[in-house]
């Protein structure tokens, strides 16, 4: 295409300048709404918050360090920007009537070569290379630079983990963030936000052609994806976590320990990871925090019962009677003969000594040991189903309540 002086879509600033400008201006006013969503916790979005507000304690950055990064970032960013959009723009501005001129030739010997040339007019053809110009070339275009900087950023990320120097060097900064936000999409080490980020998009832009009006769209919309994968809320009615499965829940699973050797894709697509096998989904991922936690309590459980003394463990056995049961007295009062035994008090004994015996023998080999209620889940995860030896303390309770009836009935006697 004749590159050409195009007149710019706001008359107080360039395309090219404007490319530069507006995506700072999208990040920060991106940031500051999901913010002050954050810092006003509404009640019908806190439901869509992927991680409790109090789990931010676990970030090991504070925001006014996070801001004083991106900046840097951003001004580094800028300057790159600047060298490649602005310095060189003679390939960059194309001449509109010249690519319609040229479509219109295509399409046209298109039709011709089809025979179609007696039912379809020019004016249809002239419509159809306004479309495929201003319409399919520019999205062809944009989806060529989405691509290539997900194609660029995935390897460089994934190697970026999986070489110690490089990540402890620099990639640990950006997770510092646990739990992520808005305002840390682009807080980085200097060196990698400059190489993953700017270099990226500048070889995005210039691969693809895209021009500085496609460049202008397509460096807005990349910070804006960006910005929004690091929002911290998973939201069903928010168009760009639906188009993409590259979303704010997907990547918050890469800035876990569980995910961190996963989902390396970033900003659009999850092609990579599909491809590479480094995908992870979130119910896989529930499936992990469940068995963690599952090992967890086990773990708790068994410290508690290791450590807790023999001595704070209570023993109720079988207390001996000074008068013996006799099963022929039971067998005669549960018949109803009763001969021999003629008085109230008598059938009295009879009633209550098996019970006494029955309920007694119940304590014989179950010693009694008190685990807080808290702990009760962790005995059942052991696999030791319903606790025999071990009960919470309410049952304990209630066994001595137990043991004092008894003794108080077997002393009426």
């Amino acid at each position: 295409m004749a590159p050409v002086v195009q007149a710019p879509l706001f008359s107080s600033i360039s395309d090219q300048s404007l490319a530069l400008l507006l995506p700072i201006v999208v990040y920060w006013a991106y940031s500051l709404l999901f913010h002050w969503i954050s810092i006003k916790e509404f009640p019908w979005l806190e439901k869509y918050r992927i991680h409790d507000k109090e789990e931010e304690a676990r970030n090991r950055v504070s925001l006014p360090d996070v801001i004083k990064a991106v900046i840097v970032q951003q001004v580094l960013q800028t300057a790159l920007g600047f060298i490649v959009v602005v310095a060189d723009d003679s390939e960059m501005v194309f001449d509109d009537e010249l690519g319609l001129a040229r479509y219109q030739l295509w399409i046209g010997s298109a039709v011709s070569l089809l025979g179609m040339s007696s039912i379809v007019s020019q004016s249809a053809i002239a419509a159809a290379a306004h479309v495929c110009y201003f319409y399919l070339e520019s999205l062809a275009r944009f989806f060529v630079a989405m691509s290539i900087l997900d194609t660029w950023q995935y390897f460089l990320h994934r190697l970026f983990h999986n070489v110690p120097h490089l990540y402890k060097t620099f990639h640990s900064r950006h997770h510092r963030l646990y739990v992520t936000y808005s305002f840390g999409a682009l807080y980085n080490h200097p060196f990698e936000g400059f190489l993953m980020d700017s270099v990226g998009a500048s070889l995005a832009f210039l691969i693809s052609g895209m021009g500085n009006r496609g460049a202008l769209a397509f460096f807005s919309f990349s910070t804006l994806k960006t910005v929004d994968d690091h929002c911290g809320y998973n939201l069903p009615f928010n168009p760009l976590q639906t188009l993409f499965n590259n979303n704010a829940d997907y990547h918050d699973i890469h800035h876990q320990n569980y995910g961190i050797k996963s989902n390396f894709s970033q900003p659009f697509c999850t092609m990579w990871d599909h491809i590479l096998g480094t995908h992870m989904s979130r119910e896989e991922a529930n499936k992990i925090i469940k068995m963690k936690e599952e090992r967890k309590a086990a773990r708790l459980a068994k410290q508690t019962l290791e450590s807790t003394p023999s001595e704070a463990l209570p023993v109720i056995t079988k207390t001996t009677t000074s008068t013996p049961y006799n099963k022929d007295d039971d067998d005669v009062h549960s018949s109803g003969n009763n001969s021999g035994h003629d008085s109230h008090g008598e059938e009295t004994h009879l009633g209550i000594r098996p019970r006494l015996e029955q309920r007694r023998a119940s304590f014989q080999n179950k010693p009694v040991m008190y685990v807080p209620e808290h702990h009760l889940e962790d005995h059942e995860q052991l696999g030791l189903g319903e606790p025999s030896a071990v009960k919470l303390a309410p049952a304990l309770l209630e066994r001595l309540s137990a043991r004092t009836q008894l003794g108080n009935e077997a002393r009426a006697l």
